[in-house]
C-alpha cells in the first residue's frame, strides 16, 4: 500500500511539474508578444501590400477607373501610412502598435478596390465633353457659313436631344455600359454628319 502512495504521489509530482513548466512556458510566449522588438514580418508584408496598392491606384488612374483627384487623395492617404511604417520600422515595437497601422492599411486596400470596381461618372465627363466640342462645331460653324442654317438647327436638335436624355439617365443612378454605348454611338452619327457638312 506504501508503494502506491509513493507512485502517485511521484505521478502527482510530475504533473504537477508539467503544468508550472506549461504555464511557464506560455507566459514567456505572451511576453515576447508584448515585449518591444523588430517585427520583420510585418515589416516585408506592409512594405508588399504598400507597393502593391501603390501599383493598383496607379492601374486604376491608366485604366480610367480612377480619376485624378481620386487617385491623388489615395496616395495621399498612403503617403500618410508610409510615414507612420516608416516611425514603426525605424523603431522596437510591440505587436500591438502595428495593428493600427495594418488595419488602416487593409482599409484604404477595401476603399481603392470598391471605387475601382464602381468608378465614378468619368465616363459621362467624357461624353459631356464631346457634346460641348460638337455644339462648338454647330456654332462655329453656322457663324463662319459653312453650315446652313437649316441644317445646323437639325444638328442643335439632334443634339440637345442626345444631351437631354443624357442628363435624364444619369441623374439619379449610375450610368451603364449599355446606355453609354448607345449615346456614344449617338454622338459618333452625329458628328460624322457633321464631319460631311464641314
Amino acid at each position: 500500500m506504501k508503494a502506491i502512495d509513493i507512485l502517485q504521489g511521484g505521478y502527482f509530482k510530475k504533473k504537477i511539474l508539467l503544468i508550472a513548466i506549461v504555464l511557464g512556458m506560455m507566459t514567456v510566449l505572451v511576453q515576447c508578444a508584448s515585449v518591444s522588438q523588430r517585427w520583420p514580418e510585418n515589416e516585408r508584408r506592409t512594405e508588399d501590400r504598400m507597393f502593391l496598392l501603390q501599383q493598383e491606384i496607379g492601374n486604376g488612374l491608366g485604366s480610367g477607373e480612377l480619376t485624378p483627384k481620386e487617385s491623388q487623395n489615395f496616395v495621399a492617404k498612403l503617403d500618410n501610412l508610409r510615414r507612420d511604417y516608416t516611425v514603426l520600422r525605424e523603431r522596437t515595437t510591440t505587436q500591438e502598435e502595428w495593428a493600427p497601422l495594418l488595419t488602416k492599411l487593409e482599409d484604404l486596400e477595401k476603399e481603392v478596390k470598391v471605387v475601382r470596381a464602381y468608378p465614378s461618372r468619368i465616363d459621362e465627363t467624357r461624353l459631356e465633353d464631346r457634346m460641348i466640342v460638337l455644339q462648338r462645331r454647330i456654332d462655329d460653324g453656322i457663324l463662319i457659313g459653312r453650315l446652313p442654317r437649316v441644317q445646323g438647327r437639325e444638328f442643335q436638335l439632334r443634339l440637345d436631344d442626345i444631351r437631354r436624355e443624357f442628363l435624364q439617365r444619369i441623374k439619379d443612378r449610375p450610368f451603364t455600359t449599355e446606355e453609354k454605348g448607345e449615346t456614344s454611338s449617338r454622338l459618333d452619327l452625329l458628328e460624322s454628319d457633321i464631319n460631311r457638312v464641314l
